[in-house]
């Protein structure tokens, strides 16, 4: 097998050796698409130079070996689901933590962790039909959010982010409106009955807090990972209920991942037009190095060995 590990801050190399042995219950993946994670941008910006590290969570591929006790797949099956290490050309992975890729969705765009993150967010939120739904954060993962929300027959459907590209993507794929941050900071106060919030900085937090009205949701989806946060306490006397959209419950997340293929193959959900870059294995850092400067056309990253 080859994979590719970090060995120095910014910087990886690509690493063969012998294929690990099955344990039981166990599969062996070739990996056809990888998702790069903006959640492991600090693990390959910031590595100290000690120990190599291995990243990759969002596996797509192709079952070509089953263990020992491996029941009801076969060779061939393609799949996804929770893997890690999964920048390689092939990943064993615990069955029970797989799923089956529809049949209609090409491999680089069927990322099943992600996907199972954003439905399971969604589902806490109590969306119910006709509702004003505002989505602040037009990324990878805030246009699949998108995507579901829209899936719930909302009144209204809002997408806020500053780049023009999330914002014409927001509108292709459901979105009834799409503002810049500053637009709905003017306009938009106390207006949508949930807001959910994937920008992952303090500044979208705070405009998503506002733009909830009074005894309304606000869902806190966003990956914040550089500091504290902090919420109004305005929040607190408007009655708004503020909903935590991450769990580590992986049975939660298997059945979040399930709903959200179904919604694949039902053609109400996509990852085509997410899906703006592709690297090979040899070119991990550059697919990290989107991430961290964001070209413009840029969205979402995978990796192809």
């Amino acid at each position: 097998m080859r994979f590719s590990q970090v060995v120095a801050p910014g910087r990886s190399e690509v690493v063969e050796a012998p294929d690990a042995p099955l344990r039981p219950g166990a599969v062996r993946v070739r990996t056809l698409a990888s998702g790069i994670c903006v959640s492991e941008l600090p693990a390959w910006a910031e590595h100290d130079g000690a120990a190599p590290r291995r990243l990759g969570h969002e596996l797509s591929g192709e079952i070509v070996e089953l263990g020992p006790g491996v029941h009801g797949w076969s060779r061939g099956d393609r799949v996804t689901g929770f893997a890690s290490p999964a920048f390689a050309d092939t990943v064993n992975v615990n069955a029970r933590e797989l799923l089956p890729a529809p049949s209609n969705v090409p491999s680089r765009a069927v990322l099943g962790e992600p996907l199972a993150c954003v439905v399971e967010a969604l589902s806490r939120c109590g969306l119910r039909p006709a509702q004003r739904v505002a989505v602040v954060g037009l990324g990878f993962m805030g246009l699949a959010a998108l995507q579901v929300a829209a899936d719930r027959a909302p009144a209204r459907l809002a997408g806020v982010d500053p780049a023009p590209l999330a914002r014409e993507l927001a509108a292709e794929l459901g979105a009834s409106d799409v503002h810049t941050p500053e637009e709905a900071a003017e306009s938009l106060r106390g207006t949508f009955d949930v807001v959910v919030e994937f920008s992952g900085k303090a500044a979208g937090l705070k405009l998503a807090g506002d733009l909830v009205t009074t005894h309304g949701t606000l869902c806190v989806a966003g990956y914040h990972h550089d500091g504290p946060r902090e919420l109004d306490i305005e929040l607190w006397y408007r009655g708004v209920t503020i909903v935590n959209g991450f769990t580590g419950q992986r049975w939660r997340l298997m059945a979040a991942m399930a709903e959200g293929l179904r919604m694949m193959a039902d053609r109400r959900l996509t990852f085509e037009p997410l899906i703006t870059h592709t690297v090979a294995l040899e070119d991990v850092d550059t697919g990290f190095g989107y991430f961290r400067d964001r070209p413009d056309g840029f969205v979402k990253c995978v990796v192809t060995p």
